[in-house]
């Protein structure tokens, strides 16, 4: 599988710097899955980005380029596995979670109050490819869904190495929490308080 995400989001974990995703889901997503194992992350340049990037963090979608594939192909890089997920239903805890991400406060309530009001908080764990997996482009990943059918064969390799150390995943866990509360799901949802 495959999640699509802002590319500058994206960048910022390859360079060691997890960014907390604040997923509603795609227009054709039928709803908020929460991925099981490892998934592979698919930049994506949507042209919202750029609005919706705070201006001090703009230079991470001109650097996100690296990441992008050749046309008619995807280049896979990036594995995931969701460490910590919450569940956030009152809007006054967003300007909260300004510091844990790279979105305009415009942006965060946009995708707040679509369809109905909520979010889900991701805070997740990514290992770099030591050789990259490139794939044909397949139309079906076209539009505007998060998920991506990749089909088989498409593991991480054993010797990946992950892009931020345990230290500072576990203390950005436990920053989150002391705003959202403890995890609901993942690894880190059993460390407690």
């Amino acid at each position: 599988m495959g999640l699509k995400e802002w590319a500058s989001t994206c960048l910022a974990y390859a360079e060691g710097t997890p960014l907390l995703l604040l997923r509603k889901g795609g227009v054709g997503d039928a709803g908020l899955d929460r991925p099981d194992g490892l998934f592979w992350l698919v930049p994506t340049w949507v042209h919202q980005q750029e609005q919706g990037l705070r201006p001090e963090r703009r230079d991470l979608l001109a650097r996100a380029e690296t990441l992008r594939s050749l046309e008619g192909t995807l280049r896979l890089s990036l594995a995931a596995r969701l460490m910590a997920a919450w569940g956030i239903s009152e809007e006054s805890v967003l300007p909260q979670l300004r510091p844990f991400h790279a979105m305009t406060d415009e942006t965060v309530a946009k995708r707040f109050h679509y369809r109905k009001p909520g979010l889900q908080a991701w805070l997740l764990r990514v290992w770099k490819a030591p050789v990259p997996v490139d794939l044909r482009w397949n139309p079906v990943w076209d539009g505007c869904v998060s998920w991506m059918d990749l089909g088989a064969g498409h593991a991480l390799e054993a010797d990946a190495k992950p892009t931020a150390d345990e230290s500072v995943m576990l203390n950005l866990y436990e920053r989150l929490a002391k705003v959202l509360g403890p995890a609901s799901a993942g690894p880190f949802s059993a460390l407690g308080e």
